[in-house]
């Protein structure tokens, strides 16, 4: 008697962004190191049509250059990975998909990797259609660097520090203009992420009221960068951030002389938290 087709067996895929990589990449893995075979797709934000299509008269380099113009034009937005295992008692074929959303984002301030991409409507709207999270993606898909950025990125990296604030001496007039800019600039900054608005419109305030008042991230927290010109100011603004909350935490960013160039404060989401990034600073 001849065997029947194995049975499938899917788990619901999961859907990997910045917050839950690593839990997502180490559980892969060993999903990896099972597996039978793997299959893996990319959704991408358009592909080449016309003329720079691959055709089966281009020659080896023709072909090539081919791929490479439409893999710098076009934006991966999702690779699927999806480990397959084959249970032969009972004959079952197991199934483990992943989502890895990816998305472009500047996240180390070094202007990379900062660039245009094409669209095309056609592939957005199936994306769309076919239930496609794109706020996900943008908010919190996970940003990468080729090597080369990577090997340039290394270089340019310098080690915030967290530092204490000194016993201040007597404050000039240019010392107290300086603390109320900042002071009014960090109470704005941090209000829109420690009392988010509750209004029916509240979601598309807050992220006005972000795109206006500027926001980067720290790895995932929120966070802002203020330039300062000297070592009283990053003291001015230590000062100031005392004076506000406690959930902040000021990094300062040297530059290559050492000097400090940026203040970069850091918004925490509890005590717990807070504690958390200083022991993970620490260990630079």
């Amino acid at each position: 008697m001849a065997m029947g087709a194995p049975r499938v067996a899917a788990s619901s895929a999961k859907q990997v962004t910045k917050r839950n990589f690593v839990e997502a990449v180490r559980e892969l893995r060993g999903h990896l190191e099972a597996c039978d075979y793997v299959a893996v797709a990319v959704q991408k934000t358009g592909a080449p049509t016309g003329w720079r299509r691959a055709l089966p008269v281009d020659t080896a380099e023709t072909a090539y250059l081919k791929a490479k113009h439409a893999a710098e034009s076009f934006q991966p937005l999702q690779i699927a990975v999806c480990p397959f295992r084959l249970h032969a008692f009972p004959s079952k074929l197991v199934a483990y998909p992943y989502n890895f959303h990816l998305f472009p984002r500047d996240e180390l301030q070094l202007g990379m990797p900062s660039y245009s991409f094409s669209c095309q409507s056609s592939y957005l709207s199936t994306m769309a259609n076919d239930g496609f999270d794109f706020n996900m993606c943008i908010y919190d898909g996970i940003s990468y660097l080729s090597r080369v950025q990577e090997s340039v990125a290394r270089q340019k990296i310098f080690t915030p520090q967290f530092q204490q604030l000194l016993p201040s001496p007597s404050t000039s007039v240019a010392d107290s203009v300086f603390m109320t800019r900042i002071k009014s600039r960090i109470v704005q900054w941090r209000k829109g992420h420690a009392e988010p608005c509750k209004t029916a419109d509240g979601s598309l305030v807050t992220s006005l009221s972000k795109l206006i008042l500027g926001g980067e991230l720290y790895g995932s927290r929120p966070s802002m960068s203020i330039d300062v010109c000297s070592d009283r100011q990053v003291q001015l603004v230590l000062e100031a951030v005392n004076l506000i909350s406690d959930d902040l935490v000021p990094l300062v960013v040297p530059n290559k002389t050492g000097t400090v160039w940026t203040v970069r404060l850091v918004f925490t989401s509890s005590k717990e938290d807070k504690n958390l990034l200083l022991v993970c600073i620490s260990r630079y």
